[in-house]
């Protein structure tokens, strides 16, 4: 049941897949969609909203422009970024009932919530169960189901964004945690760091941020929020997630010190 349901979310949602129904959509402009991917696409825009479009799934022309779909290094110059952000706008991706539509030139990509999502969905099976203890992992992306079989929380490692192995141990119960990082999918040019996590407004990598954790209840949400967030500047970061008491732990590194700093929003 769990396999079959990862297999039919992917054949619905990966963007490299040649069948899928993401590249149906950035082939044909317009698709019927299931009722839970017309949710999903209706969740898109509401973190959309309310990111500002920090998060947004069209941003797919910006994220191929810097290489990172080929695993190219590549810095494209102002000229071709400034002609690719107006292909990136989340209010230009309708949903009309069972159909979604886009425009001519716009690509759609959902891969920062599609993990939390499968996810979240993976947990409703479970809970249909009534399966009481379990932790789900969909590439880094972290459900918890009650507690764990030894009691009391589950424990979950964050990567270190600047080393090895984990640098912190966090707990979790019926919650979800995602990261997202700088150093996930990266090259560096002339000393210059450059991440595949991209800015929709200045259509450039993110920079201001190591590793960005936000702590939820549904770990699609978790997935997209941090995203969003590590494009923000770190008070802007603050001021987001304090008004929406959001539970975050940050790892930025301060270029004039060179070490890796730690902060946490409760």
């Amino acid at each position: 049941m769990i396999d079959l349901e990862l297999t039919r979310l992917d054949s619905l949602l990966n963007y490299f897949s040649k069948k899928s129904l993401v590249t149906e959509l950035n082939q044909n402009l317009r698709i019927k969609a299931p009722g839970d991917i017309i949710y999903l696409f209706s969740l898109c825009d509401s973190v959309s909203n309310l990111t500002n479009g920090l998060f947004d799934i069209s941003i797919a022309p910006l994220v191929k422009a810097w290489g990172f779909y080929e695993g190219k290094k590549r810095v494209p110059d102002s000229c071709e970024i400034e002609k690719l952000k107006p292909l990136v706008d989340f209010r230009k991706i309708k949903i009309e009932k069972d159909s979604i539509i886009i425009e001519k030139g716009m690509q759609v990509d959902l891969a920062g919530i599609a993990q939390g999502y499968a996810a979240d969905r993976v947990g409703m099976i479970l809970r249909q169960r009534s399966v009481r203890s379990a932790i789900i992992d969909i590439g880094g992306e972290i459900l918890c189901i009650g507690e764990s079989p030894r009691g009391g929380p589950w424990r979950v490692g964050i990567k270190n964004p600047r080393g090895k192995g984990i640098i912190e141990t966090v707990e979790l119960k019926d919650s979800a945690v995602s990261t997202s990082g700088d150093y996930e999918k990266f090259f560096v040019i002339d000393n210059k760091r450059y991440c595949h996590i991209i800015d929709p407004g200045t259509g450039y990598p993110a920079r201001n941020f190591a590793s960005v954790t936000i702590f939820a209840k549904s770990a699609g949400f978790a997935d997209a929020l941090a995203t969003a967030v590590s494009i923000m500047e770190r008070e802007q970061a603050i001021k987001f997630l304090d008004s929406l008491k959001i539970h975050a732990i940050i790892y930025y590194y301060d270029r004039k010190d060179q070490k890796l700093h730690r902060l946490e929003v409760k």
